[in-house]
């Protein structure tokens, strides 16, 4: 269970993590405090406890590394229960999670909700008119997983604190013995029936839960332990804008700022159940202060942290940064093993929430509602899907509904506002539908289609007039491949003059001003010259033997694309979308962007995309080209294809799989984003250009020493280093059919000092996944036209390879639909405009779907895989539950073990011992 923020000066936030039977996490403002930014040294320390600085200054965990998003799957983690609930909240809620019910606190409102259901279980009032609740904390069942969360304690900014159950409307304000008149600024279930209180000058205190004290009878609470952090907390409320608590097993973690200490709770100087009832009351007899193991310090680069989680089977502590940073320490030795950036190249990208689950996956919620799952073996990020517009602000990991009727491992997310999500933290749909796609062969015939991507910046030439001066040129480019393509896509650019103030003021204002419908007409105009041209060509056999015909055409200012498939593979071809992204003017201009057109051939998923991206040779033009390939490869959206449900018995939430439609597409997506299709291509007039000088480019071109030239380039350092396996193809495996002016080669010598060209802002790149084909022609751009001279103007434009094609397709050791082997990329001659023309070639992977073999082949998966996916998580359930009364959870599990895998005989045994 994890508390949100509470109101006024007082919020508390707790957190537990699946794998981490006694973690709990909590973040405390500092309300009114004056904060201040203070580094917490050695020489801070109180005299009364030994500290250990760590020193991490040298080490390279301290350098961010980025996780890797290959293979990232980016299909929520639908738990099959309502989807969320929302308490319509204007601020921050505390909430908390266990068993049947989800429970938050919105003000002076608490609601209880059944998670199977949505249904409303109780609803329960501050008792004051001006009390609102500031802290919130679940009682940890004992003996039967059902009763997880059936009672609730909440505290009030008056100091009440009540005992609430979840399912009835019925309360009890608790009498509490305590010596402290503070405030409780935090609260969290920590053990079985114990619950734990931190009270704002410092004080902690351990309560038993009347349900697991019988004993007590009508008496007051005496805290069973009782110790004092006041000092440690002081300074860390001066050193960042909240405090956060941790508890780990037998230790304490408090963070502020950069700084973090850890506390044995084990150590005071004796317990409290050996000192008097009168002394434990007394002003006198102040708390104990507990033993502090070791006070960690972040590095001057670190950002503040804003959230802590801890894990058990791996014992790591994590701490999310605002940075967009994960810092990862050995809970142990307290030692830093890893820092994470997870912001992927975005800017302002906060961590807000932390969890982990099943030793394996530590959930990220950001700032922007988006949720990351991260591989911790691995060190991958294995999924992530927005949640909601709104700030992750908590995650809480319920296991113990495994060992229940429902059976399934909950992850709830809180956000800004009150709304509150329900995921499947097993995955389970992901770990059903990596397998269905490793069976693959048993349902699926494979082959291959071939692909050309012919690019061109045509500097607003009309076809009439290009072929008058170069007769038939466009039908030898379209031709230059060779053999007649499956697929054969055109990307034009600048079909109409962009550095026409006429024409651009056309194109932008064509529908507010008065001469709309004329506007309109010109600029369709030039684009339907260049369509009819490109059909006669192709229709007629200009280019090929065989016709072709158009499967999407679409314009968008200066851009204009057409996707044709030949006449004998026309029918193979459906669920064809298009989309278009601006990113001129801030988005609201199309001189600039991107055109996406998707399509599903036999039962795989291609996109292509033609683009323009930002012009100019700073490095802010860079930095443009940048933001625009993000801004499109995250804003193209086309519709989902219509669902072709099989009748496999497949229950929530992994009931997509019964969804034949979605195998299409990689990495659990739907369609509906440009990376979801299982080959992607970007190609066009990308813009980039060379960090050199007109004269080292010229030299270069004149020795003939291209590939020495292209360590200059900008987009080569941001792409993919490793070449896919599809480049390790022989001459042999090239067409023979194709010109002899085209490469036989696929070496690369475009490598050089990582360092050195890599660009401001390259990290996280939106196309780093893709790769390029080694390039072996002379620069695209930028020339006289009708010549073959080098910009002579007053600018004097270096030389540059602005035409590129991009592409992106599956790993040969995943499902191989969707594999691209790279077969020729070349540029031709045409002087007409001031770029030179260029078409890439490829054999694409597809697959066609046998449905009834499919079909067979799921329900074998289901009843296999799933059996033993909720078998291993039930398994590790049972330790965990063992562990709240063993002494660890490595304890827990040789008991359990000697148990034969028996929980209630094992929790006999521990119990009677």
């Amino acid at each position: 269970s994890q508390l949100q923020p509470g109101y006024a000066a007082s919020p508390s936030q707790s957190q537990s993590g699946y794998g981490s039977a006694s973690a709990s996490e909590h973040i405390i403002s500092p309300g009114s405090r004056q904060a201040s930014t203070v580094r917490v040294g050695l020489a801070a320390a109180s005299n009364n406890t030994s500290r250990t600085a760590l020193d991490f200054s040298a080490d390279a965990a301290l350098r961010p590394t980025q996780p890797s998003y290959r293979g990232c799957n980016r299909r929520a983690p639908a738990l099959g229960a309502p989807p969320f609930l929302s308490v319509e909240a204007t601020g921050p809620v505390l909430s908390c999670l266990g068993g049947a019910y989800s429970v938050v606190a919105h003000q002076s409102r608490i609601i209880c909700t059944r998670v199977a259901t949505g249904e409303i279980g109780a609803i329960h009032n501050a008792p004051g008119p001006e009390e609102r609740f500031v802290g919130l904390a679940p009682v940890q069942a004992t003996r039967d997983p059902a009763s997880e969360c059936a009672r609730v304690w909440a505290c009030t900014n008056a100091g009440r604190v009540l005992v609430l159950n979840t399912n009835s409307t019925g309360a009890l304000q608790e009498r509490l013995s305590t010596a402290s008149r503070a405030s409780i600024m935090a609260m969290f279930g920590v053990g079985a029936g114990e619950v734990w209180t931190v009270r704002d000058d410092g004080l902690a205190e351990a309560w038993r839960d009347r349900s697991a004290a019988p004993d007590v009878g009508d008496a007051a609470l005496v805290p069973e332990r009782r110790f004092s952090i006041g000092s440690e907390l002081q300074l860390a409320r001066r050193a960042g804008r909240a405090v956060l608590l941790l508890v780990r097993g037998r230790e304490l973690w408090l963070a502020g700022g950069r700084s973090v200490w850890v506390f044995d709770t084990q150590r005071a100087s004796e317990p409290l159940a050996s000192v008097a009832a009168s002394a434990l009351l007394s002003t006198q007899a102040p708390p104990l202060a507990l033993h502090t193991v070791a006070q960690l310090a972040l590095s001057a680069h670190d950002a503040a942290i804003t959230c802590l989680a801890a894990d058990a089977g791996r014992a790591l502590v994590y701490a999310g940064t605002d940075a967009g940073h994960v810092v990862v320490w050995r809970a142990k030795t307290r030692e830093r093993v890893r820092t994470l950036d997870v912001s992927n190249g975005e800017r302002d990208v906060r961590v807000t929430a932390l969890a982990c689950v099943l030793d394996r996956w530590l959930w990220v919620g950001l700032a922007s509602g988006r949720i990351l799952v991260l591989d911790v073996v691995e060190w991958t990020v294995a999924k992530e899907w927005t949640a909601a517009s709104s700030a992750v602000t908590a995650l809480h990991v319920d296991w113990t509904a495994l060992l229940t009727s429902r059976a399934c491992l909950q992850v709830a997310s809180v956000h800004a506002g009150g709304s509150v999500f329900f995921w499947d933290g097993a995955l389970l749909h992901d770990r059903l539908d990596r397998e269905l796609r490793r069976r693959t062969p048993a349902f699926a015939h494979k082959r291959e289609v071939t692909v050309q991507i012919n690019s061109w910046n045509i500097d607003a030439l009309k076809p009439d007039v290009l072929d008058s001066a170069e007769r038939g040129f466009v039908a030898r480019w379209l031709g230059a491949g060779g053999s007649a393509p499956d697929l054969l896509v055109v990307g034009l650019q600048e079909v109409v003059d962009l550095e026409s103030k006429k024409m651009t003021a056309k194109s932008l204002w064509r529908n507010t001003t008065t001469k709309a419908g004329h506007a309109r007409a010109d600029i369709s105009k030039r684009y339907g010259l260049w369509r009819r041209a490109l059909e006669k060509i192709l229709q007629r056999g200009g280019a090929f033997a065989e016709p072709y015909r158009a499967v999407a055409c679409q314009n968008m200012v200066g851009l204009f694309v057409c996707v044709f498939a030949r006449d004998d593979v026309y029918r193979r071809v459906r669920d064809v979308e298009v989309s278009q992204v601006k990113t001129g003017m801030g988005g609201l201009h199309g001189n600039k962007g991107g055109i996406g057109v998707r399509l599903v051939f036999d039962d795989t998923a291609l996109c292509f995309v033609n683009a323009h991206l930002a012009a100019g040779e700073s490095v802010g033009n860079n930095l443009a080209r940048i933001q625009h390939s993000a801004t499109i490869v995250s804003s193209l959206a086309f519709k989902r294809p219509a669902p072709v449900l099989q009748p496999v018995p497949i229950a929530a939430p992994a009931a997509d799989l019964a969804n034949v439609a979605l195998d299409a597409f990689v990495d659990g997506g739907d369609g509906q984003r440009y990376l979801d299709h299982a080959a992607c291509f970007f190609s066009g007039d990308l813009n980039f250009r060379l960090r050199t000088s007109r004269l080292q480019a010229e030299r270069c071109l004149d020795a003939g020493e291209v590939e020495s030239l292209l360590q200059y380039d900008q987009l080569l350092p941001m792409i993919s280093a490793d070449a896919p396996p599809a480049f390790a193809i022989s001459p042999a495996a090239l067409p023979t059919d194709l010109p002899h002016t085209l490469p036989t080669t696929a070496e690369s010598d475009s490598s050089g000092d990582e360092e050195e060209t890599r660009d401001v802002g390259s990290t996280g790149f939106a196309l780093s996944a893709f790769h390029e084909m080694p390039i072996h022609f002379r620069p695209t751009y930028k020339y006289d036209p009708g010549t073959d001279r080098f910009d002579t103007s007053e600018k004097r434009r270096t030389p540059a390879w602005c035409d590129r094609v991009l592409f992106r397709g599956q790993a040969s050791d995943q499902d191989d639909h969707g594999l691209i082997t790279p077969l020729a990329y070349q540029r031709l001659e045409c002087r007409q405009s001031d770029h030179r023309p260029i078409f890439a070639t490829f054999r694409v992977g597809v697959k066609q779907i046998d449905r009834d073999a499919r079909a067979r082949v799921l329900a074998d998966v289901h009843a296999e895989c799933g059996a033993r996916i909720a078998s291993e998580a039930a398994a590790f359930a049972r330790v965990l539950w063992l562990s709240r009364h063993a002494p660890s959870v490595d304890a827990a599990a040789e008991l359990l073990a000697a148990a034969g895998g028996d929980l209630d005989r094992a929790l006999h045994q521990l119990l009677n011992v």
